[in-house]
């Protein structure tokens, strides 16, 4: 296996063309992808980039992923060199890619849609005040009767955000909250908490019933209508508590807000390091990277800092509500004298704030991507699907690669099975590895069963800005355990629907966390068959004449089915376990031969080029680099390009 090391140049001038270059081969050699240990991969810490932007979040809108639909005309023939190399799908390989900033959210793989309504997704409340939002709007009498020990948990969605709301729910009836409440923004969401007994009231906003977008004026809104349920509850006599509908609660947070009685605001922040090893508030001013508002809690006398945060959103609705905040709380600070707890004073000195510690209240990326509160030993009391990419989906899968998603004993289920694979190499050749596209040809083309993904292991960070391995700030080794959202596009790819004549049949994908979750059934992890390959002619070696002898050695079932056989033949040889739930294969590496129909390959090497996402990126403009997993055979890219089976590293489009 061959590694190439960083190479460190002097800064100067006109070396940009040089260093560019430099960071982008950098980035393509260094990607992995393995099931293993941490411990038995090269640390890259001459990486780290230490220059810090203090709002890293928001600048995700720089690089929309570009997802071009070729009209059917194009489809047939712009594969026509791969269709007529059908014998390389066993070379497709996955290239590890970066960032698709969110946007609209499309079809979710499993289960997890919210129920029908009669009524589009996208269609827009009318607005008007019915007789349920009267029976269900917030009063005293029901805010007290629900509070906890005076504290009331609050978070708030639209009907597209149901599957997200029962997670949050689920989560905080685990961890002993009794005192929550989930404002529902329109009567198709009330209803359906109401049939589920959750505590809830209406707020009637009239928005949208559909994804909310983030960066767009529709999330701006929802921004708004946040803080005024802040303003709401606290005239109501309660410490509020909120938390945006992505907020995983795991422990029970109401016995560590009591540590700070004297606090009147709590937040979470974006800052990628901690600067305390316990469960002490962050540092101030070391801690000063943005406030992130999606974990708060507020007691009474910070009623006027809301109050004037309402009023300057309110006044222009182009200022973020999270700048907003940041901008008012930073307001005249001063450090307590003595110091207290890291407490501070804010707000022109008027009200006494802390910083939650953020290996504990922790973001999208000091969670899944540094695991910051398991390499400090420490229980994590919540996670806000912050730092992610490919929108809802992209949050939902994250989620699920931690156990932490709440879905219905079906999607652990599936009416044909799953296949899964072993992956112990990673290998330094243009970043790929051998495996990826013929893991979901077999999957979705030949077999029809959904994909277990294997863990992903990552050389470089991804970030919505130049890096040099790491968004700056964050402390972790390289290469890491990284989630599929950074390689994938899982919102405008995987998971996007698309006509089925032009790009052949839909991958459906589990997360790599799938057979250890304890929601799995035993009958559906114990039907397991191992596919072994081996050579023609090999004893009890299947050529896919005919269906595989199925043999069994202490108690592990298993096929031996020749490498690189055709897929008909493939499938020829696995009809004799095909009503096994999960295929296992040993390897993916030469694990498909050439497609029987070249119509087939020509579909199916049309959706893979939809796979690929994008790393984010060198000092150009533009400086992210698309991925694409047809790197090594000829064809044209999503974008028309024409490539003759040598990658090489292009900026943009």
């Amino acid at each position: 296996m061959v590694r190439t090391g960083p190479q460190r140049a002097a800064p100067r001038r006109g070396g940009v063309a040089l260093g560019v270059l430099g960071l982008m081969l950098l980035a393509f050699f260094s990607i992995v992808f393995m099931l293993g240990r941490p411990g038995t991969l090269k640390s890259f810490n001459e990486f780290v980039h230490h220059p810090f932007d203090p709002h890293p979040i928001g600048i995700d809108k720089r690089h929309k992923e570009i997802t071009p639909t070729p009209a059917p005309s194009s489809a047939a023939n712009s594969t026509t060199a791969a269709a007529g190399n059908v014998t390389s799908v066993a070379k497709l390989t996955s290239v590890a890619n970066a960032t698709a900033a969110p946007s609209k959210a499309n079809a979710t793989q499993g289960a997890t849609a919210a129920p029908a309504t009669g009524k589009e997704e996208d269609e827009e409340d009318d607005g008007k005040i019915t007789k349920l939002d009267d029976e269900y709007k917030p009063t005293r009498e029901m805010v007290q009767r629900i509070a906890q020990n005076g504290y009331l948990m609050v978070t708030w969605a639209n009907y597209h955000y149901f599957d997200f709301v029962k997670t949050w729910v689920t989560h905080v009836k685990r961890v002993g909250v009794t005192g929550y409440i989930v404002g529902a923004m329109d009567d198709h969401l009330l209803r359906e908490m109401i049939k589920l007994d959750y505590n809830c009231f209406s707020m009637k906003s009239g928005l949208t019933l559909g994804d909310f977008g983030w960066g767009s004026a529709t999330f701006a809104k929802m921004g708004r209508e946040k803080i005024r349920l802040i303003s709401i509850f606290l005239n109501l006599d309660v410490n509020v508590v909120i938390a945006d509908v992505d907020v995983l609660w795991l422990r029970n947070p109401l016995p560590y807000f009591e540590r700070y009685p004297e606090a009147d605001i709590l937040t979470s922040s974006d800052n990628m390091w901690a600067t305390v090893e316990d469960e002490s508030l962050e540092r101030w001013p070391e801690a000063a990277s943005a406030a992130n508002i999606g974990i708060m809690m507020f007691r009474k006398k910070s009623l006027d800092f809301v109050t004037k945060w309402i009023e300057i959103i309110e006044a222009d609705d182009k200022v973020w509500d999270q700048n907003a905040f940041n901008d008012l709380f930073r307001r005249g600070i001063q450090l307590l004298h003595p110091p207290n707890k890291n407490l501070f004073l804010g707000y022109d000195g008027t009200l006494t704030m802390g910083i939650l510690p953020v290996s504990i209240f922790c973001s999208g990326h000091t969670m899944y991507v540094q695991r910051l509160g398991q390499r400090l030993g420490l229980q994590p009391y919540a996670v806000h699907g912050t730092f992610q990419f490919s929108g809802t989906p992209g949050k939902r899968h994250r989620m699920r690669e931690f156990m932490l998603y709440d879905d219905p004993p079906e999607y652990y289920d599936h009416s044909v099975g799953f296949v899964s694979f072993d992956v112990s190499l990673w290998v330094a050749t243009k970043g790929a590895v051998e495996g990826w596209g013929a893991s979901f040809a077999i999957s979705s083309v030949v077999l029809k069963r959904a994909l277990v993904v294997p863990e992903l292991w990552c050389g470089l960070d991804r970030w919505w800005a130049p890096h040099a391995g790491r968004i700056p700030g964050a402390k972790f080794d390289l290469p890491f355990a990284c989630p599929l959202d950074h390689v994938l596009d899982l919102e405008n790819g995987i998971m996007r629907s698309f006509p089925e004549d032009i790009y052949g049949p839909k991958t459906e994908i589990r997360e790599y966390s799938f057979f250890n979750n304890s929601r799995m059934s035993d009958a559906v992890r114990a039907d397991r068959v191992v596919v072994e390959l081996c050579k023609a002619g090999t004893p009890d070696c299947s050529d896919g004449k005919e269906p595989a002898k199925l043999l069994t050695d202490g108690g592990v079932r298993r096929v031996r089915v020749q490498e690189s056989l055709p897929s008909a033949a493939l499938e020829t040889a696995l009809s004799a376990v095909k009503s096994a739930k999960v295929l296992h294969f040993s390897t993916m590496a030469n694990a498909l031969g050439p497609f029987s129909d070249p119509a087939v390959a020509t579909r199916f090497y049309e959706r893979l080029k939809l796979y690929g996402s994008i790393w984010c990126c060198v000092l150009a403009h533009p400086g992210h680099i698309h991925y694409d997993l047809l790197w090594d055979m000829p064809h044209r890219d999503k974008f028309q390009r024409v490539w003759n089976g040598t990658w090489q590293t292009l900026t943009g489009p």
